[in-house]
């Protein structure tokens, strides 16, 4: 495998993969806020003030960190990562290369490698990674790059195109007197 692509990443591109990149943690925190905000303004309700505002202080700042902190940490980001970066994929690792920094991994040194239709997430961590934006490669080289991640995770890359839905015909049998209503007797 050989691929090389180069792009620049926009706001919302970037703000894509950040959201994508920690979705389980993200869905974490959104149960928290859920969790907390309700609870917090129901304990203030029941006359405890101080964990009522404690649990709706905590909710408040979580979901400041989903919605406008996300926005805010990706916007710092971009400045950072402002200019062309240029990617090249092999059998040995990965080559990305930025305004002002390059860096060469190869692929045991990931700690997950996850294939999505517009990225290429490539995890160090549990939480950090960075993404590879798939927006320049032709179908041949998405096709390829599937394959590889397929097989570096262990397992087989998805099929080119879905098989149809069969359709399965669910039939029971009803024994008599079982289930059935039951008959009126002559008389009744």
């Amino acid at each position: 495998m050989n691929i090389r692509t180069s792009y620049r990443l926009s706001f919302e591109e970037l703000l894509r993969a950040s959201r994508l990149g920690q979705r389980r943690r993200r869905q974490v925190m959104w149960g928290c806020v859920l969790l907390l905000l309700p609870d917090g303004v129901l304990l203030f309700a029941l006359g405890n003030v101080p964990l009522g505002i404690a649990g709706t202080g905590v909710g408040a700042v979580v979901l400041y960190q989903l919605t406008v902190g996300t926005r805010r940490a990706v916007r710092r980001s971009l400045t950072r990562l402002g200019g062309t970066v240029e990617v090249g994929l092999t059998d040995g690792g990965v080559r990305i290369q930025r305004p002002g920094a390059s860096s060469e991994t190869g692929w045991d040194r990931y700690h997950r490698v996850v294939d999505t239709p517009e990225f290429l997430l490539l995890y160090t961590g549990p939480t950090v990674f960075t993404a590879v934006l798939k927006r320049g490669l032709d179908a041949a080289e998405r096709a390829e790059l599937a394959a590889f991640v397929a097989a570096l995770n262990g397992t087989t890359a998805a099929p080119a195109r879905p098989a149809p839905p069969q359709r399965v015909v669910l039939s029971r049998a009803v024994a008599p007197g079982r289930g059935s209503v039951p008959e009126r007797a002559e008389g009744q």
